[in-house]
């Protein structure tokens, strides 16, 4: 699972997020909804370690990783693709899959992906576009 609780963060000096309680559990899919400025981004960069927490701690499986170095938090598996396109337009959709695994071993890359076919079936279609 991972988790922050009571987190806040921003920016050097610049509190943006305020007592975030937010959990996402294993095996399921957490969404993160919210208007432009919300904090959404800032939500993902203080998980991932690139934003300044002021407050509260980044847990993951059991483990705080507050104040972890980006580098060490990508090695255990958590990263995110800011949203500018979504995808890497020059790679097929089977490529923009394996490069989200780019730490894994090939044998888990390839679950994964059956993993991410079986929740979008649809996808299978268009591997190689």
């Amino acid at each position: 699972m991972l988790q922050t609780t009571n987190l806040y963060s921003g920016y050097g000096k610049l509190k943006v997020l305020f007592d975030i309680n937010f959990k996402a559990k294993e095996k399921e899919i957490t969404v993160v909804v919210g208007p432009n400025g919300a904090g959404k981004t800032t939500l993902m960069n203080s998980i991932c370690g690139l934003a300044t927490i002021h407050g509260g701690k980044v847990i993951f499986e059991g483990k705080e990783i507050t104040g972890m170095p980006p580098h060490k938090i990508a090695k255990l598996g958590i990263a995110y693709l800011p949203q500018l396109g979504n995808v890497f337009a020059e790679l097929t959709v089977e490529e923009n899959l394996r490069i989200a695994g780019y730490l894994l071993d090939e044998r888990e890359v390839k679950d994964r992906i059956d993993e991410v076919l079986d929740i979008f079936p649809k996808l299978r279609g268009f591997l190689k576009r």
